[in-house]
Order: C-alpha cells, then structure tokens, then sequence
C-alpha cells in the first residue's frame, strides 16, 4: 500500500502550486485508492469513502479523518502501514467539521468554501505509475480467468441470477471486488446494454459483464458464450464489432484528443454495416483505472490520452458487445483481459476475445 506514495505526494504538491493553496483533502474512493492503493468503500455502491485524508502540502504529512466504526478496522487492515496522524469522530458526527477549511484548501469533492479541484485531481491519477501499471495486469489478468471459469460452469438452464453468482464467486475466489455485474440470455442480449440479471434462464447465449476492482484498480470485461453452435449472422455481426472496436483502439494514441478517438469509433459503425446512429443506444466507454469509467466519453471530450492512462471501449451492436481494458503505451493501447485461455482473434494485430462456443 502506498508504494507510490512520494511521487502521489509530488504531484499534489505540484497542484497545489497551480491552485495557491498549501493543503489538499482527498474525498473520493478513486482519489483516496490513487493515493493508498487501499480499498476506501464499506458501500461499493458510493463515491464518497469511509474516510478523507488530509494532506499538508508544507509538512508533507497525511491525516486521516474518519469515524469510530471505521477507525480500528483501517488501522488493523487497510491503512496498517500508512504514515498518518488520525482524527477521529463519533459516529454520528459529519467529519465535515473536522476538516480544514479556507482559501488555502482544495478537495476533490467539494465541502464549505474550500476549492473544486475534481478534475484536476482526476487528471492526475489518471496516469498510472509503473507500480500502478503492473498491478494493474494482475487484476485484468485475474478478471479474465475468473470469467472464463464462470462461463464454464454455466448451461442453457442456468438462470441470469444464479449466473451472476458464479461469476461473483469466482471474482471474490481471487480477492477482487465485484463493483458491476451484468448478465445477459439470449432473449435480453439484443435488448438491453446494462442487463441486470433476472431469474429467467440464459438459454443458447450468456453474456457476462463485470467491472472487478482490487487495489482500487478496475478490470473492465464483457465475455460471450454460445451452447449450441455459433451461428453465422452472428459470426459476421460479433467479427464486424470487432472492427468498431479496432477503430476506437487504433485511434487511442499518446496525445490523442479523446473526443477525436469517439469520433472515429463511431464511424466505424456505418462502415461496417452498422446503423450510423447505434452509438447512440450506448455510451462507448472512456477513461478507466479507478473507476469503471471516468465519465461516458462523447465526440466533444476535449481531455487529451496521455501515455500510461487506461481506457475501456465498449462497441455494442447487433445483440453483442465487446469490452476490454487497455494499457495506454507509446505506441498505443495494449489489452489486459487475457487469460491465455479464452479464445482468441487476432484483429488490427491484436488478441481479442472471441466467441466462447460450449456444448
């Protein structure tokens, strides 16, 4: 935990210039995790963490405010071998009144008359360290197979919830936090982008989603499999996605405007025999890391990709989707969910995940 934390530190001190002010007071599950590499949620489902953490850009000292339930199991477990003075309030108190206040205080998420500086602190973690990048590959990695061993102990008669508990079970079996979980038979595959599972049974197709998270760094994985044989409309519509998908993946270079890279992935659909406007249906994904996305990236995004930030495309058309989470490297992104088990094909030069056909 907090392997990076000299270079964390000197990036906020560096912001800390550009704002004027000499204290920043970190509120958010993905800042804190960027900060720690700890988990900072009891709720997954919140934005706002279990604690804030205080840090003086003079003294280079963290604080950690949090409250009398949280306190002991922080100290014991996630933040055991993090340097920091605590402060600590009943917990029926708001810990909004234990934290510093005035011109010379930003946070990341707003609070009495301190200074916004969300996106500027998003801009900073959005580029991951070496440390960060390497944990980063164990958790896709680890995503990948537990979803393929989901998928191989799902059938027909399965139903969407019982499936959701497999591939749970199988996240959980390597200590990484199911923050989004999705499933899709094969009469809601064509209907419904974010399928929340329901008791009904998958039938001859499944898609399984699922955004697994661990050090606070996310896996971003959408995995299709097919019982009876892969029939060939839907070889062609699955293959032709996967050219949508290259499109926005080989747009994804260093230096890129974000905004440019939606623009030639939405394309891509009418180029490969798409409805133009299926984009539309569907947000195509976007910057990813520490959090499943950052925000829906649209055709005016004006942040620019820098090398070492992660993104997550997610094409959807024609009753399939595919998503991956990429490195971003110099000469462009790299795909992470990979297992060397899935089966594969290679597109634009690339491994990508292809059909699962199980009998």
């Amino acid at each position: 935990m907090g392997a990076d934390l000299t270079e964390q530190l000197d990036r906020l001190t560096a912001l800390g210039r550009e704002l004027g002010v000499s204290t920043v007071v970190l509120r958010e599950q993905a800042s804190l995790s960027w900060l720690l590499g700890c988990r900072s949620h009891v709720p997954q489902t919140l934005d706002a963490a279990c604690f804030d953490v205080v840090v003086d850009l003079v003294a280079a000292t963290l604080t950690v405010v949090t409250n009398a339930i949280e306190a002991p199991r922080l100290r014991d477990t996630e933040l055991a071998d993090v340097d920091a003075e605590w402060t600590v309030v009943p917990w029926w108190e708001a810990r909004d009144a234990a934290l510093p206040t005035g011109p010379a205080v930003a946070a990341d998420r707003p609070y009495a008359d301190v200074t916004g500086a969300g996106r500027q602190i998003a801009a900073l973690r959005r580029t991951l360290t070496a440390h960060q990048a390497a944990l980063l590959r164990t958790v896709c990695a680890d995503a990948a197979a537990a979803t393929t061993a989901a998928a191989g102990r799902i059938s027909p008669g399965t139903t969407e919830y019982a499936a959701a508990g497999v591939l749970a079970a199988e996240l959980l079996e390597r200590a990484l936090d199911p923050v989004v979980l999705l499933v899709a038979g094969d009469a809601r595959m064509a209907a419904h982008r974010h399928p929340l599972p329901t008791p009904e049974p998958l039938g001859r197709r499944a898609m399984l989603v699922c955004c697994a998270r661990r050090h606070g760094l996310i896996a971003s994985v959408t995995r299709t499999v097919v019982f009876d044989g892969v029939h060939a409309r839907e070889r062609a519509a699955y293959t032709r996605l996967l050219q949508v998908e290259r499109a926005f993946l080989d747009a994804t270079a260093p230096g890129a405007r974000l905004g440019d890279v939606v623009a030639a992935g939405t394309a891509a659909y009418a180029a490969h025999g798409f409805d133009p406007h299926e984009w539309h249906r569907h947000h195509q994904g976007g910057f990813s890391g520490w959090q499943p996305r950052e925000y829906p990236a649209h055709p005016g995004s004006t942040d620019v990709v820098p090398a070492g930030s992660v993104v997550a495309w997610n094409p959807s058309g024609d009753g399939g989707k595919v998503e991956d989470t990429c490195l971003v490297g110099p000469d462009g992104p790299v795909p992470l969910v990979d297992d060397g088990v899935w089966p594969t094909v290679t597109v634009g030069g690339r491994p990508r995940p292809d059909l699962l056909e199980r009998p």
